[in-house]
């Protein structure tokens, strides 16, 4: 049986999850941390657990997006089990089926290497992959010199077709039409002018492409780098990639001087990772993730 918590339980679920990751005393921080719940109410209703007649043997807390908002990603947090792996399987899958959603993510926080690697192992068959994520920031007040710039040609939708194409073709993978619409609110409403196309000059063809989003505007802003790449033919090289990112950050700088920008790199591209870390980028965490993009 599948079923939501009481808030009287709260407490129980965090002493089960944090026993999961191998705490020496789950219940006693369990009991430390409960006083600090500013609504247990809501944290019970969103805790699911998966036991019928007897003590639930799996759990995990679900954040599920509303029907209006942009960002349709279902994250789940805090997963856990007791010699049940085939429960928490279960209990993922009847989530994944109850909340609509276009991604879904489990962010394995602070959670021990062999704990990771069976929660992958555990989600795979529901199409979840594990990839080792490295959060970074960078402040624009400390933006590197132009050097030779790229043009950069923002979104609109006259270029929607062209743009798609750069993508596919820098990726060497085709895109749905799903994925293609959950990349552009991937962290909240669609900004087009925060979507570059990039060129040598405005008379030849793309060279690559940044796709930016904004927690928040202003002369301080915080931007999020949510992908860049360029043509498989420049692949080989770093130089045409370095120009793009110092062209994407002077972009923003221009608008937000005092500005903030984050990325999540997957550990799977070290190439992005160095050339970041090269131009001034500094690692904020480290953390694995499960994730389940649209098909």
């Amino acid at each position: 049986m599948i079923r939501s918590l009481t808030p009287d339980e709260v407490a129980w679920f965090v002493s089960r999850a944090v026993a999961y990751l191998g705490h020496s005393d789950p219940r006693g921080l369990s009991q430390r941390l409960a006083p600090r719940l500013r609504d247990p109410a809501t944290d019970a209703s969103r805790c699911f657990v998966n036991g019928a007649g007897r003590e639930p043997t799996a759990g995990v807390y679900v954040r599920s997006p509303a029907p209006e908002d942009d960002d349709q990603t279902l994250t789940l947090v805090s997963p856990w089990h007791v010699d049940d792996p085939d429960g928490l399987r279960s209990l993922v899958g009847a989530m994944l089926e109850r909340f609509p959603h276009e991604a879904a993510v489990a962010p394995l926080h602070a959670v021990p290497e062999r704990r990771s690697s069976e929660l992958a192992a555990v989600l795979e068959p529901l199409g979840f992959l594990r990839d080792e994520i490295r959060r970074v920031r960078f402040e624009l007040a400390d933006v590197p010199p132009l050097g030779l710039p790229l043009v950069l040609e923002s979104w609109s939708l006259p270029v929607d077709r062209a743009f798609r194409e750069l993508y596919e073709r820098s990726e060497a993978r085709g895109v749905s039409d799903r994925f293609w619409a959950y990349l552009k609110r991937r962290h909240g409403s669609f900004r087009p002018d925060l979507w570059f196309m990039a060129r040598e000059t405005l008379d030849q063809e793309p060279v690559g492409y940044a796709l930016c989003g904004a927690e928040r505007r202003g002369l301080d802003a915080t931007y999020v780098l949510n992908g860049v790449g360029v043509l498989q033919e420049h692949r080989d090289s770093s130089e045409m990639l370095r120009r793009l990112v110092v062209s994407t950050l002077n972009e923003l700088a221009g608008v937000s001087p005092f500005g903030t920008v984050v990325a999540e790199l997957s550990t799977s591209d070290p190439k992005l990772i160095d050339i970041l870390m090269s131009l001034g980028f500094t690692t904020v965490e480290r953390y694995a993730l499960l994730v389940r993009m649209p098909a």
